[in-house]
C-alpha cells in the first residue's frame, strides 16, 4: 500500500517519485526545468557605477514637449526658501522667505526674493503654499503680497498667525486671503497641480513637507525637517505617508541640506525638554534662558514647564512677546496671562526663585536682551551672583568670537552658565546625515536637488545620495540662484537659460536692487577706508576756482595728522585742477582725473585709500547772469554720489 491515511485532512504519498532522495536526483538530471541561477536582479544597482556615460539628456526631450518648470527665486545659497513651480498657465509659489542682511548688504534690514518674473506672469499666479511659519519661509510675504494682489495662501493656523503679525499695517494684514489645510487629510487641486501634505518635525509646530503632483510626475519638497520620534510639542514625522508617496514615483526631490554633513541622528526634543524642565524645577535662583525667538517649540516647552513649577515668565524681546501671544491664541500655551508678562520693573519686586527670564541674545545680537545684560546696559535687569543662564541655542558659524566675548562678560558677573557642552539644553532643528539617508531611502527619487545653504552642506547631501546608489548625473548642484529646472516625461535637466533676477534689499521703507544700487557699493568703501570730500567753487563763466577748496574727511586721518594731510591734499588738487584747465577739460572730466590722481597720491603719502568724493558748486560773480539758467543738476552741486561710479 503506497498511501497511509490518518484521521486528519493530511494525506502523505510515499510513491517513489515523491521521495525527497529521488526528487533531488531528478532535478540534478533535468536542470533545464529550473530557472537559471543568477543574482542579476540584486546586482542591478551596481550598474550605476559601471555603465557607459549616458546620452545627452536633451535628446530625451520630445518634440514640442512643454515642461514643468521649477525656478529658484532665492534658496540655493541662502538659509531660506522661495521657489515657484510653473506649467503652462498655472504657477504656484512655495514659501516666500526673507534673510537678514549679511555683511555684503551693509546696514540694509533684510533681503527678499526678486519677484520681477512673477509680476510679468501675474495672471498665472493664484496660489501660495507655505510649509511653516519661520521668517525664512514667510518673512517676505508682507513685501510681495501687495505687489501680487494677495493670492490665496494655503497653510496651517500657526503660519497664518505669524504671517499676519509680520504686517505693520493691520489693514494690509486683513487683506491676506488664506485657506487652512490639515496635513493628515487634505489633498488640494490647484490648477494643473495636486498638493498633498505630510507632517515633518522642526523647531516650530505645524511644519509640513509637500508632494506636488504635476502633469510630469511628482515633485517632493521636504521643507525644513528632522526625524523626531518623540517630539515634545508636535506629532512625529509621518513616515508612513512619506513612504507611500515614495511608491508613487517621485521624479524630483527638493530637499533641505542643512547639517547633512553631521554624522548620526539629530537629538530628540523630548530629551531637551526633560533637561530644561529639570533645571527649571530645581534651580533656586533666577533663571535666564536664552534662545531664538523663532524657536517656538522650545518657547512652548519652557513656558509650560515654568508655570508648572510656579515661576513667572518675563519676556525680554518684542518678537518673543508676539510669538507667545500667538501660541496663547492657538491653545499651545494655556496658562493665566499674569504668569507671562513683558519684562518690566516688577521683576525687582519678586522673589528670585519665582523668576524665569526668557530672552534672545544667545548669538550676541547687538541689542538683544542677554547681550545688553552682559554689558550692564539692560534697563530692568542687572544680573546677580549665582543667577543661572541656560544657553538653549547653537552657535552660528563665524560668530564664535563675539559669543565668546559675551560669555566672558557674563562670567565676570559671577553668574552660572549652562551650555550644550555641560548638558543637553539644545538640539538641532534640522536633520543630520542619518535623517537625510532615511528620507532618501523612503522617497527614492529619480532626480535630486539639494538646496538650502552653501555648497558645503549641499555637496555633503549630494555625497549621501551617491552613497545610496543614486547616479551622480541625476543629482543637481547648480552654483547660483535663479536656475530653471525643467521636468519632462523622460528626463529632468537644468535649463541653459536661467532667468535674470537680482538680490532685493529692504532698507527702511524702501526696496533696492543690489546689482545697480550704488549706496551699497559706497558703504563698502566707507566701511573699510572711510571718506574724503572735496568741494570746488567754480566760476560760472570762466570755470576758474573761486576762493578756497573745502575739504572734509571722516574717520580717515588721526587728529595729530589732520592739518598736515588736509593741507597737502588741497594743495595737490588745486595744482591738478589748474593744469587740467590748461588742457581745456570741462569740469566733470577735470574732477574725474583729479580723483584718479589723488587716489594714487594719498596712497603714496599715508598708505590708506579712502572713498574720494570731489564735488563742485557754481559761483556766479556776475549778478547780471541768472544762475538758474543752468541745468538743474549742475546749478547746485555738479557731481553727486552716483556719478562717483561711472569710472569704476
Amino acid at each position: 500500500m503506497n498511501t497511509v491515511e490518518w484521521n486528519t485532512n493530511v494525506s502523505i504519498d510515499f510513491k517513489s517519485q515523491n521521495n525527497a532522495k529521488n526528487r533531488g536526483r531528478s532535478n540534478y538530471n533535468n536542470n533545464s526545468r529550473q530557472p537559471k541561477l543568477t543574482s542579476e536582479a540584486f546586482l542591478r544597482h551596481k550598474k550605476v557605477t559601471t555603465q557607459l556615460p549616458a546620452q545627452d539628456p536633451h535628446k530625451l526631450v520630445k518634440k514640442d514637449e512643454i515642461p514643468v518648470r521649477v525656478i529658484s527665486l532665492l534658496w540655493l545659497e541662502q538659509v531660506w526658501q522661495c521657489l515657484i513651480v510653473e506649467y503652462k498657465n498655472d504657477i504656484i509659489i512655495v514659501d516666500a522667505g526673507m534673510e537678514f542682511a549679511a555683511n555684503e548688504e551693509l546696514w540694509a534690514d533684510y533681503i527678499i526674493p526678486d519677484i520681477s518674473y512673477l509680476k510679468k506672469n501675474q495672471s498665472k499666479i493664484r496660489w501660495i503654499v507655505i510649509t511653516h511659519g519661520h521668517l525664512d519661509h514667510v518673512g517676505a510675504l508682507r513685501d510681495i503680497l501687495p505687489e501680487l494682489w494677495y493670492p490665496t495662501i494655503y497653510t496651517t493656523p500657526l503660519s497664518i498667525w505669524i504671517i499676519k503679525k509680520t504686517f505693520d499695517d493691520p489693514k494690509k494684514a486683513n487683506l491676506v486671503k488664506y485657506k487652512i489645510v490639515d496635513p493628515d487629510y487634505d489633498f488640494i487641486k490647484l490648477g494643473a497641480f495636486g498638493i498633498e501634505f505630510a507632517r515633518v518635525n522642526h523647531n516650530i509646530p505645524e511644519t509640513m513637507a509637500i508632494s506636488i503632483q504635476t502633469p510630469k510626475w511628482i515633485i517632493f519638497n521636504s521643507a525644513d525637517f528632522k526625524v523626531d520620534h518623540t517630539p515634545s510639542i508636535d506629532r512625529p514625522t509621518d513616515l508612513a505617508k512619506i513612504a507611500r508617496i515614495g511608491t508613487e514615483w517621485v521624479k524630483l526631490y527638493i530637499w533641505d541640506s542643512l547639517w547633512s554633513q553631521t554624522p548620526w541622528w539629530a537629538k530628540s526634543e523630548k530629551l531637551i525638554w526633560e533637561t530644561l524642565e529639570q533645571q527649571i524645577r530645581w534651580v533656586q535662583w533666577r533663571i535666564v534662558i536664552a534662545t531664538f525667538a523663532s524657536n517656538i517649540g522650545r518657547i512652548i516647552q519652557i513656558v509650560n514647564s515654568a508655570i508648572k513649577y510656579n515661576k513667572v515668565v518675563f519676556l525680554a524681546w518684542r518678537s518673543l512677546v508676539n510669538n507667545v501671544d500667538i501660541c496663547q491664541e492657538l491653545g499651545y500655551i494655556n496658562v493665566p496671562k499674569w504668569m507671562i508678562r513683558k519684562i518690566d520693573d516688577d521683576i525687582n519686586n519678586m522673589p528670585d526663585e519665582r523668576i524665569l527670564i526668557l530672552c534672545t541674545g544667545a548669538q550676541w545680537e547687538e541689542f538683544a536682551a542677554l547681550t545688553r545684560m552682559s554689558r550692564w546696559e539692560h534697563p530692568q535687569v542687572q544680573l546677580k551672583k549665582w543667577d543661572t543662564i541656560l544657553m538653549s541655542s547653537s552657535t552660528i558659524p563665524w560668530n564664535e568670537l563675539a559669543i565668546n566675548k559675551m560669555m566672558n562678560d557674563l562670567l565676570s558677573q559671577w553668574v552660572e552658565i549652562v551650555t550644550n557642552n555641560e548638558m543637553d539644553v539644545h538640539t538641532s532643528w534640522h536633520g543630520y546625515a542619518e535623517d537625510h539617508k532615511l528620507f532618501l531611502s523612503l522617497i527614492k527619487p529619480q532626480y535630486f536637488l539639494p538646496f538650502f545653504d552653501d555648497m558645503t552642506h549641499r555637496y555633503a547631501h549630494k555625497k549621501l545620495a551617491i552613497d545610496l546608489w543614486m547616479p551622480e548625473e541625476n543629482v543637481f548642484t547648480p552654483l547660483k540662484n535663479w536656475v530653471v529646472i525643467e521636468m519632462y516625461d523622460d528626463v529632468v535637466l537644468i535649463s541653459d537659460k536661467p532667468i535674470k533676477l537680482d538680490t532685493v534689499m529692504i532698507d527702511g521703507k524702501w526696496q533696492w536692487h543690489m546689482s545697480w544700487e550704488y549706496v551699497i557699493k559706497a558703504r563698502h568703501i566707507m566701511a573699510k577706508n572711510w571718506i574724503v570730500g572735496l568741494i570746488f567753487k567754480v566760476d560760472t563763466k570762466s570755470q576758474e576756482l573761486v576762493g578756497n577748496i573745502q575739504i572734509e574727511s571722516r574717520w580717515f586721518v588721526y587728529s595729530s595728522e589732520v592739518k598736515t594731510i588736509h593741507t597737502q591734499i588741497v594743495d595737490f588738487v588745486r595744482a591738478k585742477y589748474k593744469d587740467n584747465r590748461k588742457k581745456n577739460m570741462d569740469i566733470k572730466d577735470n574732477l574725474k582725473r583729479i580723483k584718479e590722481d589723488l587716489w594714487e597720491y594719498i596712497t603714496k603719502i599715508i598708505g590708506r585709500v579712502p572713498m574720494i568724493m570731489p564735488m563742485f558748486v557754481y559761483i556766479n560773480k556776475d549778478p547780471q547772469n541768472n544762475l538758474w539758467d543752468l541745468p538743474i543738476e549742475e546749478a547746485i552741486v555738479g557731481m553727486t554720489l552716483d556719478e562717483q561710479w561711472y569710472d569704476d
